[in-house]
């Protein structure tokens, strides 16, 4: 196992176990099995450390959750999609869903709250985007209330996950929210989320081409064993100084990365890097 990821899985137990304040670099080491040394050659700091952690799990996870509600999906079945996506996730990251739910990490760290902050925009605006395809026909005025019905629900039943041993069965779980949200969504008349409010509470992801060449480059030696996903990254960095690719060469080198879990979140900000172009 490569040194940067035995690093993140067991420090991942640790704060699952003693939450961030009580665990020191010193117990991460030895976890591992490395010196301290060792330790600072891939992260400057704990909170460096915590910051990859958060990317890491949050990249894929928003990678994997745009693909279950892609263009291509039944329009009826994209709530349900996402929902099961959401909470499997939580299922097969538990040690990550304990940290980040159970402790309140995001009030001391003003860094660590706007890097939730970018995702959890992230997020809202592919919730936004299920609502307006899968409930096209409720009031334009209720859909942003829809939005933060979704999101309530989707917390308030998340807590399950934190009780150990507690068998949730995600079928029943998404059905029973999506049963909810329609209900609401066929009758509620009262607004209370109004377009500025939300405007006041996302920021739009600003990404330069540079940090994502910088983060490309950091992958490369991840992902050289992959000879596909490596070239692919190289034709991809090489057109981002330099474009000479042609929009359907590109679709085909992103959907060759999007194959490694370590590029997934890279070939989104790819994405969106293109788009902002347009």
């Amino acid at each position: 196992m490569v040194k940067k990821q035995l690093i993140m899985e067991k420090s991942l137990e640790l704060f699952a176990e003693s939450g961030f304040e009580a665990t020191s670099i010193q117990q991460i080491t030895e976890r591992c099995g490395i010196s301290k040394g060792a330790f600072y050659l891939h992260f400057k700091s704990k909170d460096e450390l915590i910051y990859s952690l958060i990317d890491k799990f949050m990249s894929e996870f928003i990678a994997d959750i745009e693909r279950s509600v892609s263009e291509d999906k039944p329009k009826e079945e994209l709530l349900y999609n996402f929902l099961y996506t959401t909470f499997g996730e939580f299922q097969q990251q538990a040690n990550f869903a304990k940290v980040f739910l159970k402790e309140q990490v995001l009030s001391f760290n003003k860094e660590l709250f706007e890097r939730f902050h970018m995702y959890t925009t992230i997020i809202n605006k592919i919730i936004f985007s299920v609502v307006q395809r899968q409930f096209k026909d409720v009031n334009l005025n209720m859909q942003l209330d829809l939005l933060f019905t979704i999101n309530g629900l989707s917390k308030g039943y998340g807590e399950l996950f934190l009780i150990d041993n507690y068998n949730v069965d995600l079928d029943k779980l998404c059905k029973a929210i999506v049963e909810k949200v329609t209900i609401i969504a066929e009758h509620a008349t009262i607004q209370f989320i109004t377009p500025d409010y939300f405007a006041s509470t996302n920021q739009h992801m600003n990404i330069t081409k540079e940090q994502i060449v910088d983060l490309m480059i950091e992958v490369m030696g991840e992902v050289e064993q992959d000879s596909i996903v490596h070239e692919s990254l190289v034709l991809l960095r090489n057109h981002l100084i330099e474009p000479t690719l042609s929009d359907v060469l590109i679709e085909g080198l992103l959907k060759n990365i999007r194959s490694s879990s370590q590029c997934k979140w890279i070939a989104y900000l790819y994405q969106i890097q293109l788009e902002q172009k347009k």
